[in-house]
């Protein structure tokens, strides 16, 4: 089991550094590299939440893969936010915001997830707990990633410096097992999301 647990983990740091290494490619054009930048995102938030579930073997495999794809999803999709900010569908307006969009603010995501999984904690809705920490794995994994450029923008307080590269390595291999953790400490760790749930919620 130990070395399942490894090998998820070391397989962030090797998706982060194949994905960052690939948009600095100058033959690459800028719309390719945006579209790298962004799978790699989402093959970190897959790489995640593969580390969180490697020590709870009762996961049915159908259960496992549609969370380990619904965090991919989640932390691909933040990147939705600047078409939003841009009021644009094209790829060159989304690059060009002279400031950073909504979804990239750190705090306000976390103090909502973490408000709305205290009432689904009281409530015992454990499915709408799942999803919550499935949610906050995507979100952190892709701040962290983009806090190598400019840090993290803790609203109202502005933003951190830049993470140090190295840092940002360390940081998105721990994060699964904070999270784990914390699932763990919780008692949620034998709950588990059905595409189904989430439809109905």
């Amino acid at each position: 089991m130990w070395y399942r647990n490894f090998l998820a983990t070391v397989s962030i740091a090797l998706v982060a550094m194949l994905g960052d290494l690939a948009v600095t490619l100058s033959f690459l054009s800028v719309n390719v590299r945006s579209v790298v930048d962004n799978l790699t995102h989402g093959l970190i938030g897959v790489c995640t939440w593969l580390t969180v579930t490697t020590q709870v073997p009762n996961i049915p495999i159908s259960t496992r893969l549609w969370e380990i794809g619904l965090c991919g999803f989640f932390a691909s999709a933040i990147d939705l936010d600047h078409f939003a900010s841009a009021k644009s569908f094209w790829l060159q307006d989304a690059r060009n915001l002279s400031s950073r969009p909504f979804l990239h603010c750190t705090s306000i995501p976390v103090a909502l997830i973490t408000s709305i999984y205290l009432l689904a904690y009281i409530w015992h809705w454990s499915s709408v707990q799942r999803l919550l920490w499935i949610l906050l794995a995507a979100i952190l994994s892709h701040h962290i990633r983009d806090a190598t450029r400019r840090g993290f923008w803790i609203f109202p307080f502005g933003s951190t410096p830049p993470l140090p590269y190295s840092l940002y390595i360390v940081a998105n291999m721990a994060l699964p097992h904070v999270i784990k953790a914390l699932i763990w400490y919780t008692g949620n760790s034998g709950k588990t999301i059905s595409l189904s749930e989430v439809i109905s919620l």
